[in-house]
């Protein structure tokens, strides 16, 4: 047994989402709120190290670390393999705080869980109107708007592997999200981007009490402010985004009628974005059932 397999287990909790959901507001907010709960918080708080603190669980150095392999040389079963196994080291790590950011999909990669579940507590599970999300990935990768509303309705989709990460399997946006949220669960709290951008504190709050983080309100406000600045200082926009701005109403009813389903689960189906995208909730619903995911009983 190594020393690491001596060291008992902090259940993990996870902080999930699709990518550009807001994964990493939530995740600075709870490295915040857990610093600024202790009995003597620090008048400063050094954020750039939050990356080893609440790893990305797809992050290549864990799979080096527990397969002893180069991560870039690992093939994708390799790495599924191994996703329990880095589940279990950052379990076991008494270093940091137990909390892992993630963008996979709840289900089997290559015949292996994607999660660890005999070390894992729950987790926080943010949703984002696609439209907002798509609009968001074409701003931040330059890619137009076709081929990002393919990548987000592929089922079963894999992130191929980056200098620093290994391959993730996320699924499509509908698969992902409903992986988490279809079957409402205590140990997964779900928070909506658009409630967390409305009123921060609230969702802050709810999520303190879900992770029975002793957060106060003088802390959470305090972590709220701080986020604000952080925002601020990086020149990030701090207003809401308008899809619009960047998505053809062509482009929206593609999105609609791929995750049309999982849209109107969460309130994403409006009659703002229906107009827009010059379809009927009937319609809407009845075309998106062909993409919705199936989930198990």
């Amino acid at each position: 047994m190594s020393e690491l397999q001596s060291k008992p287990i902090r259940p993990l909790y996870f902080v999930a989402s699709y990518p550009r959901s807001g994964s990493n507001w939530v995740r600075s907010g709870i490295f915040l709120m857990i610093a600024l709960s202790q009995p003597n918080p620090p008048k400063r708080i050094d954020m750039r190290n939050i990356d080893n603190i609440i790893p990305l669980d797809s992050a290549g150095r864990l799979y080096a670390e527990v397969t002893g392999k180069d991560h870039k040389a690992l093939a994708e079963e390799e790495v599924a393999a191994a996703r329990p196994m880095v589940h279990e080291m950052l379990a076991r790590n008494p270093k940091g705080f137990p909390v892992v950011k993630t963008h996979a999909v709840r289900g089997t990669f290559y015949g292996h869980p994607t999660f660890n579940t005999k070390v894992s507590a729950g987790g926080t599970y943010i949703v984002r109107n696609p439209l907002d999300v798509a609009a968001a990935l074409v701003e931040s990768t330059g890619a137009q708007p076709l081929k990002i509303i393919e990548a987000m309705m592929t089922v079963d989709r894999r992130v191929r592997s980056r200098p620093e990460f290994v391959s993730e399997p996320q699924g499509s946006w509908s698969q992902n999200v409903a992986s988490w949220t279809a079957k409402r669960q205590p140990a997964v709290n779900v928070i909506r981007f658009e409630d967390l951008h409305k009123d921060s504190a609230k969702e802050f709050k709810r999520l303190a009490a879900h992770m029975r983080i002793p957060a106060d309100e003088k802390a959470i406000t305090t972590a709220v402010g701080l986020l604000a600045e952080t925002q601020k200082t990086r020149g990030r926009k701090t207003e809401a985004r308008d899809y619009r701005e960047l998505l053809q109403p062509a482009h929206a009813r593609a999105i609609i009628e791929a995750h049309g389903v999982q849209m109107d689960s969460h309130g994403f189906l409006t009659k703002r974005v229906l107009e827009y995208a010059n379809i009927d909730r009937e319609a809407a619903l009845m075309l998106a059932q062909k993409y919705a995911p199936k989930i198990a009983n």
